[in-house]
């Protein structure tokens, strides 16, 4: 090509470039919502330029016409954080390609969890993540029940069966199993509601996994009595034994395995205790604990927080007996064979007054075990306790919720009144997009790489706020389906937090859980349902 074609093209190619910016400019002003999709309309009308440029000039003139153009929409953004982080492409073209990707996914190994049955929160690995397939699309109610409870227990998945049910209802009555497939009542126990004054109540009931592929329920008694402690044939449906703790402790199941926390005042301190898959033996205790603070203390957190279990190796934060004043919880590394302390997390950050970071609950995610210190993540080497990353704290920001989803880590944040959502990466702790959400947003649970978002509604004319739930590609940020549910009865923006809600009683958790086909089980105040 001659110089004068040169500079022909490269006019050309100037004259596209002013009016795109032009009109995205002037899009952004007009209509801030309807620019959402402004990403997609660009490259289609940057493709349609390269074509024309490209068959008069070359490749070499595509490529000067392509880059500053994408890089203008796709590059990483230093936003009022100070940090640089990519803004999340919602367009058509954009939720395409994820959706071939995650389409074409091959099938991820979420935790070191052989479970064949539903966890509290996905898996031993306390993460928030269930091994199911990503849900692509907005959800509909598959199925309904309203058997007539007030107060449904939380759901617990088995094979094809969903386990749940109340005491506070005349009829059907206990513990209920309903075909996963089509919400009909399988079977039912009602006797356990004739004993203990448990009729007429909801209770706290808590669901474990045994290794003989049993169920066991925990009941606790309304008249003061010690708490039952059924086993269950899923099969058969009815209650084949009991069990009998060989300790007075609040029990913790991994799958089969089982802790125990407790404390003695006369010893001075609080124990971990590892009980046989029986209950009926006291395999190992762990003294190396302090005794519970007053709960009128500002600093007060619970003895032992919520654990999470991988490769044979127990985490959980407590406050340790040996640490100098004033003591606060540390992140513990046990041996659930032998139940030795193999490490602690002692690098906390300070936070008042001779005061340190809380390491809050744990979880394992990326191969990690990542917890909160003061306002940034934390990820540790679960092996050895050193620390792999530290995200960086950003001013005026408070960290919620946060969930692992691939090999992300989703974040829910707080900053001047505003709710925000964060993806880090699990590798190396670096932010990869970040997105601001409404102020009644919560962050949820995840599978297959998508995870899930709710919002609180306005309230409608005549009382009553529903849900809006949404779910987005974990990797990228991006907007995959959006969906409305009635409020009346659901809950879509409880139990869900890393911190327990002890309005819950701790045991029971969320009121649904994401199945192995990636639907959504769950209870209502007098029923349960299913989304898919």
């Amino acid at each position: 090509m001659n110089a004068l074609g040169r500079h022909k093209v490269m006019k050309k190619e100037q004259r596209i470039r002013s009016i795109l910016v032009v009109g995205a400019c002037s899009l952004w002003l007009a209509n801030p919502v309807a620019a959402q999709d402004l990403g997609g309309w660009l490259k289609r009308t940057v493709k349609q330029a390269q074509d024309e440029i490209t068959h008069k000039a070359g490749n070499k003139v595509k490529e000067t016409v392509t880059r500053p153009v994408e890089n203008a929409l796709d590059g990483n953004r230093r936003n009022d954080t100070g940090i640089a982080v990519a803004v999340p492409d919602d367009s058509d073209a954009a939720r395409d390609a994820v959706l071939a990707r995650l389409r074409s996914a091959a099938p991820r190994s979420v935790c070191d969890d052989a479970s064949t049955m539903s966890r509290t929160y996905g898996t031993n690995c306390n993460s928030r993540e269930f091994p199911g397939v990503p849900m692509l699309a907005a959800p509909k109610i598959a199925w309904q029940t309203k058997p007539g409870w007030w107060g449904a227990w939380s759901p617990f998945l088995v094979g094809d069966l969903m386990l749940t049910g109340s005491c506070n209802n005349d009829g059907n009555a206990g513990v209920s199993a309903l075909d996963m497939k089509t919400g009909k009542t399988v079977w039912r126990i009602g006797d356990i509601c004739k004993v203990g004054n448990r009729r007429g109540t909801t209770g706290n009931v808590a669901f474990h996994e045994l290794s003989t592929g049993e169920v066991l329920l925990i009941y606790p008694r309304e008249n003061g009595e010690p708490g039952d402690y059924y086993v269950i044939d899923v099969r058969a449906g009815r209650i084949v034994r009991s069990l009998k703790p060989a300790a007075n402790v609040t029990l913790r199941g991994h799958g089969g395995s089982f802790v125990g926390v407790n404390q003695s005042n006369q010893d001075g301190v609080s124990y971990l205790i590892g009980l046989s898959p029986a209950l009926d033996k006291v395999l190992w205790r762990n003294g190396g604990f302090r005794l519970a603070m007053q709960k009128d203390d500002p600093h007060y957190m619970p003895t032992f927080s919520p654990s999470a279990l991988t490769d044979g190796t127990l985490f959980i934060t407590a406050r340790s007996k040996d640490q100098s004043e004033p003591p606060t919880r540390q992140l513990h590394a046990i041996d659930l064979r032998t139940g030795q302390t193999l490490w602690r997390h002692v690098n906390q950050v300070s936070a008042e007054r001779g005061w340190r970071s809380d390491d809050g609950t744990p979880m394992v995610a990326g191969g990690k075990v990542v917890i909160r210190v003061q306002e940034r993540l934390r990820a540790l080497d679960p092996r050895t306790g050193s620390t792999a990353w530290t995200t960086q704290a950003v001013s005026g920001q408070s960290i919620g919720n946060y969930i692992a989803a691939g090999d992300m880590l989703i974040v829910e944040t707080g900053r001047g009144g505003a709710r925000e959502v964060w993806g880090y990466r699990l590798a190396d702790g670096a932010p990869a997009w970040h997105r601001s959400m409404g102020k009644d947003t919560r962050l949820l649970a995840s599978s297959g790489g998508v995870f899930q978002l709710s919002e609180r509604t306005a309230e409608a004319k005549g009382g009553g706020r529903d849900y809006r739930l949404q779910g987005f590609d974990a990797r990228t940020g991006t907007l995959l389906w959006t969906t409305t549910l009635p409020g009346h009865d659901l809950d879509f923006d409880g139990g869900w937090s890393i911190q327990p809600d002890f309005r819950r009683g701790g045991s029971q958790g969320p009121a649904w859980r994401i199945g192995r086909d990636g639907a959504i089980y769950g209870v209502t105040l007098t029923g349960a349902f299913k989304l898919q």
